[in-house]
């Protein structure tokens, strides 16, 4: 009898989903893009190596919020394998962790949920009547349709799981879980194994919402309800750079109008730290990828991919004036009429469209998304306090020094990187050359988007990565007006500037694109005045519309010190015992100003 008690033991801990609670994610990185987790999460989340079988590979990983009895994201690969599998249905399989609710467990494995104490598993971990009539199902992070075999069942935990609207969960993001993984087997196949595909599934979770709520059956407000869910995706191929690339998309956890949206993993990060900032009322700074994993390669691929599902809800922080709403309005009704015979010859020639942002920050990444993924840049035409004349316009753009005006314009325009005009271009698929006035200047095949890495502009020209002059004003820095073919750009120096009046003489700088440029004072520059010399021996910027400067740096990371030095990096940018920001520039005691507390 006893052996054969233990041989009972031993085939149901065989056949259990195993998974453990780590102090590091050491033991499962290889989920992690370059065996690096997400920074800026909660440090005290549990952290979880989720494996099927003791003693077997481990399937993916979780960072588990207690608190909110939810996993803040699981990391995982696609296995190529997994469309040769029928799927599975978690049902009555669904696996708890001993461990999250007893730290001192010493069962390093999930078990049955059916099978565990409650009153215990529940004090730190949601459990599946917490999810009874809520109207929300139990959503799985990592999708057991990405995996293969065991694989899949090692999904069905709860500390995989997350409340997601039912009907957000089974419509909305099923049709984008289900494209990303056709899109991504696709790949994965035409390169026969050469690539790895690194993705994070996370959750935001809203400080307002829980469940099961008020008037249920049960303990009341136990599990947080996120707001959003997101995934980042990191394509790399093992031996090409150029054919790796990364996005992301993100949407609202509600059944009417998600708004789930396609973005880079940048302007994710950003997101996100602006959305965990709020929710913990202090300041967050996530990054899902250690770098930008190609995020600017294979854009057009990616946008034709996702187009049919990338739907334009109306944004409540987005205020047309009645006029422009009657011509959207007018405009679609031409392109969608059936009054319209297919043999008509109706052509839409023009549009010109003028954008108001409220700040610097705002007019960055709408228009970065906008070179992207549309193809469309939109160029300053206004960056000082604007002449607030009627209600709606205080609505549109507020009253400080940051508001700016910008018109929307093709971003691929007839023009080599460095902003030079083409008589002609020739794009072979190899490189981009534009023949000038006297001279052939590379040009550029993708967008000329920013590369934090590079602290610069970078576009494709051919296959090869190159400095780029990205298209993004029509005013120099004292808000003159450029001439209409000679928008400001470098034109082959190391400053941008345009010409404002007959060539050869009238000419003035331009504010470099330069949006998170700071000054040694910690104030950010002016949104006309980013960080540049200006003619001056030493870089400085305006900080206010009253004439005030100083000096200042390119960037306000950690790093970036005044006139284009760099800190150390065992000497971040702070104060270290003096009253104002400074840090060592080299080995021989060498330091500068600098524009960030990073202590």
């Amino acid at each position: 009898m006893i052996t054969l008690a233990l041989l009972t033991c031993i085939v149901l801990r065989a056949f259990s989903i195993q998974a453990k609670v780590v102090d590091s994610f050491d033991e499962c990185r290889e989920f992690f893009y370059k065996n690096t987790e997400p920074g800026g999460m909660d440090q005290n989340a549990k952290k979880i190596c989720q494996m099927y079988e003791e003693g077997g590979p481990y399937h993916y990983a979780t960072l588990y919020s207690v608190p909110h009895r939810i996993p803040l994201y699981s990391a995982y690969t696609l296995d190529p394998d997994c469309s040769s599998t029928p799927g599975v249905t978690c049902d009555n399989k669904w696996h708890v962790e001993p461990q999250i609710s007893q730290h001192q467990n010493p069962t390093n494995h999930m078990v049955l949920e059916k099978d565990s104490d409650e009153n215990v598993i529940k004090g730190n971990q949601s459990i599946s009547s917490d999810y009874n009539d809520t109207g929300y199902d139990r959503g799985h992070l990592n999708p057991n349709t990405f995996q293969y075999s065991e694989g899949r069942m090692a999904t069905c935990t709860l500390t995989n799981a997350a409340p997601m609207d039912a009907c957000f969960n089974s419509v909305h993001w099923k049709r984008w879980e289900s494209t990303l993984r056709s899109f991504l087997l696709q790949k994965l196949v035409s390169v026969h194994g050469s690539a790895t595909a690194y993705i994070v599934t996370g959750t935001v979770p809203n400080a307002t919402e829980r469940i099961p709520q008020k008037g249920t059956s049960g303990d009341s407000g136990r599990v947080t309800v996120p707001s959003h869910i997101w995934t980042a995706v990191c394509y790399k191929h093992h031996t090409d750079d150029s054919e790796s690339f990364s996005f992301s998309f993100m949407g609202r956890n509600q059944s009417a109008e998600p708004g789930i949206s396609l973005m880079r993993v940048s302007n994710l990060n950003d997101r996100l730290s602006e959305l965990y900032s709020e929710q913990s009322k202090t300041p967050q700074l996530i990054k899902i990828f250690v770098d930008e994993c190609g995020e600017n390669n294979k854009l057009n691929m990616i946008q034709e991919m996702f187009q049919k599902l990338v739907n334009l809800p109306v944004n409540e922080g987005v205020k047309m004036s009645p006029d422009v709403q009657n011509m959207l309005g007018a405009l679609k009704r031409i392109v969608s009429s059936d009054s319209i015979s297919s043999k008509s010859n109706v052509k839409v020639r023009k549009m010109t469209s003028n954008l108001a942002f409220d700040s610097m920050h705002d007019y960055y990444t709408v228009t970065e998304e906008l070179k992207a993924f549309s193809g469309i840049s939109c160029l300053l035409t206004h960056a000082k306090p604007l002449d607030i004349q009627d209600e709606l316009r205080k609505r549109e753009v507020s009253e400080g020094s940051d508001a700016v005006e910008c018109l929307l314009v093709p971003e691929k325009q007839k023009t080599a990187a460095d902003g030079s005009p083409c008589s002609s271009i020739s794009d072979s698929g190899e490189s981009c050359e534009c023949k000038t006035a006297g001279d052939t200047k590379p040009c550029c095949s993708s967008p000329c988007l920013y590369h934090d890495s590079l602290e610069g502009y970078r576009c494709y020209s051919g296959q090869t990565q190159i400095p780029c002059s990205p298209p993004y004003s029509v005013i120099t820095y004292k808000g003159e007006r450029c001439m209409d073919d000679y928008q400001c750009a470098t034109y082959g120096c190391d400053f941008y500037w345009c010409w404002t009046g007959s060539l050869p003489h009238n000419w003035d700088y331009c504010s470099p694109p330069l949006w998170h440029s700071k000054a040694k004072n910690w104030k950010y520059c002016h949104s006309n005045h980013a960080c540049a010399k200006y003619g001056s021996e030493y870089k400085w910027c305006y900080t206010d519309d009253e004439g005030n400067w100083d000096y200042c740096c390119t960037s306000d990371d950690c790093y970036s010190a005044v006139n284009d030095q760099t800190c150390r990096s065992d000497h971040l940018c702070g104060y270290h015992g003096y009253s104002y920001l400074w840090c060592y520039t080299d080995d021989i005691g060498n330091w500068d100003y600098c524009c960030k507390d990073c202590h």
